[in-house]
């Protein structure tokens, strides 16, 4: 008896791993592109975390309080809440509280970009003994972001910034510093959605929490 002519075909396995392999790519690639994308989100706050520890040190030691920037009639002490973060950004040059010229070197990582962060500053008042730490909440208007919450200046204690001028403190002060950063990212396949801000963007937040050391203001400063 003659053998079927498809008999040979159904009973061929030298095409099964390249069938199996067809059925398990798309969840092994999905599952790379998973790795991928937390690699990289753990990278940048990573990033920021360090930024956060490098610039509240700043006004941990009254550096920031203290600093003379400007010369002649537009002179002042003190960062405002530009020179903070450009202090992160791109570091600052200015004059310490004993008139020495001195330079502080920015401290955000080259892979993240001073336009997506934000700094949110915030000095506890005396007397606050449970102080408020949160996210600052983000608002967007048809997608573009008009709110950040974010300040620089004294607080409430509820973790709302009253003012945002210069930064005045004193010795022993609570002073919460922090970093929000909008990281760019995707929907990773299979669900795996990572975008929790419009624009797909994800927030990403470093916290620091520092008690003011003691420091002099700069020689004719009353306050700083």
């Amino acid at each position: 008896m003659s053998t079927r002519p498809w008999t040979g075909v159904f009973a061929d396995e030298t095409g099964g791993p390249i069938m199996e392999f067809a059925m398990v790519a798309p969840a092994f690639i999905a599952l790379l592109l998973a790795i991928l994308h937390i690699a990289l989100i753990y990278l940048a706050q990573e990033g920021l975390e360090t930024a956060v520890e490098a610039s509240s040190r700043l006004i941990l030691t009254g550096s920031a309080q203290t600093l003379q920037l400007g010369s002649g009639s537009t002179a002042y002490t003190g960062m405002s809440a530009t020179d903070f973060k450009n202090a992160i950004c791109n570091g600052i040059t200015g004059k310490d509280s004993s008139g020495n010229s001195v330079t502080y070197p920015g401290s955000l990582p080259p892979f993240l970009v001073c336009n997506r962060l934000y700094v949110n500053v915030q000095i506890m008042p005396a007397g606050c003994s449970n102080p408020t730490i949160s996210t600052p909440n983000f608002t967007y208007t048809n997608g573009v972001l008009t709110g950040t919450g974010t300040g620089y200046g004294n607080s409430n204690c509820t973790g709302t910034t009253n003012s945002n001028s210069g930064l005045s403190s004193s010795q022993n002060d609570l002073v919460i510093v922090q970093l929000i950063y909008l990281w760019p990212t995707v929907s990773a396949p299979f669900g795996l959605n990572f975008i929790n801000q419009a624009n797909g963007n994800r927030l990403l937040v470093a916290t620091s929490v520092v008690t003011v050391e003691g420091y002099n203001c700069p020689s004719g400063t009353s306050t700083c």
